[in-house]
C-alpha cells in the first residue's frame, strides 16, 4: 500500500462516507466556493447525494489516488481537502486540487502539500496539472509555488458559469 502523503504539519487521510459534514463545512461557505461554483453554495442533501459520491468514486483509481481530508498534526484540525487523482481530460496525467476552510488560508498549507502532491506525481512520470478561475490569484500562486507553469485559459463547465475564463498550469514528468 502507498504511504498516504504526509508533510511536515499535515497528514491526509481517505475520507469516509459518514463524514458529510465535513464537506458541507466547505461547500455551504460562499467565500470558499466563490472560485468553485461563482459563489454558489450547497445544501446538505447536496453535499451528500453529489459531493460525497464523487469522492467516494476518486478512490476507486488506485490506492495513491483520491480525494482527502486534509487534517492539521499537531492539533488534529480538518482544514479541507486535497486532490490527487488521474486527470479526466488527459491521458496520463494527474490532477492536484484542493479546497480549504477560509481560516486555514494564507497559512502555507495548500503549497505545502500541493508540493508533496507534485513530489509523488513526478515519482510516477505522470504529467501534473491543476485549475482554478483566472481570477483565483491565491491558487494560482500556489500552482506556481509548487512548480508548474501556466498552459492555457479554457472555459470550465460548471453551474453557474462564470464570465471570466479558467487556467489550466502544469509540470511535465
Amino acid at each position: 500500500m502507498k504511504e498516504p502523503i504526509s508533510t511536515k504539519r499535515i497528514q491526509l487521510r481517505k475520507f469516509r462516507k459518514e463524514q458529510v459534514d465535513l464537506l458541507f463545512q466547505l461547500n455551504s461557505d460562499p467565500e470558499v466556493m466563490k472560485y468553485i461554483t461563482p459563489g454558489k453554495v450547497m445544501t446538505f442533501d447536496e453535499v451528500k447525494s453529489r459531493s460525497m459520491p464523487r469522492i467516494m468514486k476518486s478512490y476507486s483509481h488506485g490506492e495513491e489516488f483520491g480525494i482527502f481530508p486534509a487534517y492539521l498534526k499537531r492539533t488534529e484540525n480538518y482544514i479541507g481537502w486535497f486532490q490527487f487523482e488521474p486527470d479526466q481530460d488527459i491521458n496520463d496525467a494527474v490532477e492536484i486540487g484542493w479546497r480549504l476552510k477560509r481560516e486555514f488560508w494564507g497559512l502555507g498549507y495548500a503549497t505545502e502539500v500541493a508540493k508533496a502532491l507534485v513530489k509523488r506525481g513526478k515519482g510516477m512520470d505522470k504529467l501534473i496539472v491543476a485549475r482554478a478561475m483566472i481570477d483565483n490569484i491565491a491558487s494560482i500562486r500556489v500552482m506556481e509555488k509548487a512548480g508548474l507553469k501556466f498552459a492555457e485559459e479554457f472555459w470550465g463547465d460548471y453551474e453557474p458559469h462564470s464570465d471570466r475564463p479558467d487556467v489550466r498550469y502544469e509540470l511535465l514528468p
